[in-house]
């Protein structure tokens, strides 16, 4: 066998495992910019990183100076469709008890009515935990979904003021 059919059968039997190595780590390198259709995108604010569950976000966002107990703006695709304003304390029930400790920690849950409201909400979408801690040793007085319709609410009306 000459060196030049050597060298072209080498190159042909490479080329569809470095193309496909290519491919992947293109894929790989957009899918992390949050530029293909698969991927929604790194969160734009303090409550998508909280819904999201991104703590090391929510800690960015917060170190930035954005406040979880303001109203802000949500993708749709973050917590639900019919979710697209809420605070960031909102956004975090969403993600269950390490982060609303956290956020609680940080002094963000400070007044009672904040905390029943975070203690509904809970109830409201079935996480028990987060409730439990929200309001220890008792079970919060709520109005069945009530907490929820709020969010709802808040999110059909176009002049509610969000970040």
């Amino acid at each position: 066998m000459s060196g030049t059919r050597a060298t072209v059968l080498g190159v042909m039997a490479a080329a569809p495992a470095t193309f496909v190595t290519l491919a992947v780590l293109l894929f790989a390198a957009r899918e992390l910019s949050g530029t293909t259709p698969l991927s929604n995108g790194p969160p734009r604010n303090v409550a998508e990183a909280a819904g999201g569950g991104e703590v090391s976000e929510v800690l960015r966002f917060l170190r930035d100076g954005q406040d979880p107990r303001e109203i802000w703006l949500l993708r749709p695709e973050i917590i639900s469709s019919t979710v697209t304003r809420a605070t960031g304390l909102e956004a975090a029930i969403w993600s269950g008890q390490p982060l609303v400790e956290l956020l609680d920690r940080r002094g963000f849950i400070a007044d009672s009515a904040t905390r029943h409201h975070l203690a509904c909400l809970a109830k409201d979408i079935g996480s028990g935990e987060v409730a439990a801690y929200l309001s220890p040793g008792v079970d919060p007085p709520c109005a069945t979904g009530a907490a929820f319709a709020i969010l709802k609410e808040r999110s059909q009306t176009v002049a509610s003021p969000a970040r």
